[in-house]
């Protein structure tokens, strides 16, 4: 892993060396800082991780645009794309003459063949997806209409794209080596799916979508795991396919829906045993969607090879 971080300087040296780490993690370009900002201080941060042959960074920084021009281009030439997955602040994009802005779990494409211009407006979070241009370019139905394109998590494909992107560049450095390839190629051809795929990239869309769902649904599982109604029927339902489509998708991995959803609940509960005895067991089981106290106690000693109570009891002595 690589990080870059401006605070390890002072302060008015971090926008300089801001504009050096811009060149280093992704390509040549330009940042610029709106008249009215201050020049004093710029904390930012990147961090840079291999995912087979795409990089996947982290970029925390402060409000300032970003300029891709032909000078730029001349002087680093180098064919890729940029995915740029916003996680908090809001960025204008101005490319191929399109104009449009891009929120918290949206995403874009830019092409550093051609320019660009990143006017982020608000103090910003982004995961950003560099990937050679031959791998994605040719799965694009209309590459030069691809770029600049808005792309949320309020349709079934968009949600599935950007939970894959965010559960990979959230634990790049504990997949296995041998998992990497096969995960990088997914994720080209669910970023080609979004924003409208070659007959190439959909052919290949049955295993790329069967894994950005699954990491979907397990997003979908933690963020609900406290509602005691949470079933196979109602997940299917939320993303708009049939429960024996979901069992589907569940066979390629070890874990079926309702052993993912058990084992998700009782880790929950094991971590809240281990913290502030301000709650009963009872309590705690119930907080996390168990309707049956014996069927957890039953489950939670299968699990971990103690009681609750016993369990609370070792951890804290």
């Amino acid at each position: 892993m690589q990080i870059w971080n401006t605070e390890e300087l002072p302060d008015r040296e971090q926008f300089a060396y801001w504009r050096e780490v811009l060149c280093e993690a992704f390509v040549t370009l330009r940042p610029e800082l709106a008249e009215r900002r201050d020049l004093r201080r710029f904390p930012s941060r990147v961090t840079a991780q291999p995912l087979s042959t795409i990089n996947v960074t982290t970029v925390q920084s402060k409000a300032h645009h970003v300029i891709r021009g032909d000078a730029e281009i001349r002087k680093s030439p180098r064919e890729v794309y940029f995915v740029n997955l916003q996680l908090a602040g809001r960025c204008r994009y101005e490319t191929e003459g399109r104009e449009t802005i891009v929120g918290p779990n949206q995403f874009a494409i830019v092409d550093s063949t051609r320019p660009y211009f990143l006017d982020f407006m608000d103090d910003w979070d982004v995961f950003s997806f560099r990937i050679p241009r031959h791998m994605l370019r040719p799965l694009l139905q209309a590459p030069d209409r691809s770029t600049g394109i808005c792309v949320s998590n309020t349709g079934a494909l968009g949600e599935i794209t950007i939970s894959f992107l965010k559960s990979l560049a959230g634990r790049v450095s504990d997949l296995p080596a041998d998992a990497a390839e096969s995960l990088a190629l997914d994720l080209v051809n669910l970023v080609a799916l979004s924003v409208g795929g070659t007959e190439e990239a959909r052919m290949g869309q049955r295993q790329s979508l069967h894994r950005g769902l699954h990491a979907a649904i397990l997003k979908f599982i933690d963020a609900n795991l406290a509602d005691p109604s949470l079933s196979a029927a109602s997940v299917a339902a939320h993303f708009r396919i049939s429960t024996r489509y979901l069992h589907k998708v569940f066979e390629e991995w070890e874990h079926s829906f309702a052993q993912t959803v058990l084992e998700h609940r009782l880790l929950r509960c094991a971590a809240e045993l281990e913290g502030p005895m301000d709650m009963r067991v009872s309590d705690i089981a119930f907080r996390w969607g168990f309707g049956d106290l014996s069927n957890f106690n039953r489950n939670f000693r299968q699990r971990f090879g103690l009681s609750p109570r016993d369990y609370r009891h070792r951890r804290r002595t």
